[in-house]
């Protein structure tokens, strides 16, 4: 696998992880960021490192100074192996998130397959004759899912209370 292949499937990898706007940036004159994505309110610049040996602080330093001219307020660095100890250093400094030993193709399989398993379990139970446990396990992740609805509602809700706090109390120190 060479780098750019290695982008396109972090791509894949991040949009399966929930990231929207996943865009690869042009191979050269990219100004350190390889792939820009959203998620949670935030925007994005990823730098993505396939190499053999552990990535330098080079690499934090590229995405730092790509995160303005993308206007991103948020930076990641990704590689297949391990960071050196500077650049975990300089990441701390600069509030870079560092994912080390990420495998995309490995990592969405076996995500896809644990999800297919329950689903598996709850068909053989549902026709082995144990309905209400099937039941049960639908109405629980209903549940589940309104409940991260209305979080994530009360998040929202709360972060523009915060903007519009923040608005008055400018405008009364002016």
């Amino acid at each position: 696998m060479n780098g750019q292949k290695y982008e396109r499937r972090v791509a894949s990898y991040l949009r399966y992880k929930g990231y929207k706007g996943v865009t690869i940036t042009q191979a050269s004159g990219d100004y350190g960021v390889d792939i820009v994505a959203s998620k949670h309110f935030h925007k994005y610049a990823i730098q993505c490192k396939y190499y053999s040996k552990p990535v330098g602080l080079s690499a934090v330093q590229q995405v730092v100074a790509g995160m303005a001219y993308y206007e991103c307020d948020r930076a990641i660095v990704i590689t297949n192996n391990t960071f050196t100890r500077q650049a975990k250093q300089l990441a701390k400094h600069n509030d870079v998130e560092l994912m080390a030993n990420v495998n995309p193709s490995n990592m969405v399989f076996l995500e896809i397959l644990l999800k297919i398993i329950p689903i598996v379990a709850l068909y053989l139970l549902y026709k082995m004759g144990y309905e209400i446990i099937v039941y049960l396990y639908i109405l629980l992740v209903v549940m589940i899912f309104v409940l991260s609805l209305y979080i994530k509602y009360q998040f929202k809700k709360n972060n523009n209370s915060d903007d519009e706090y923040i608005e008055e109390n400018d405008e009364l120190s002016n």
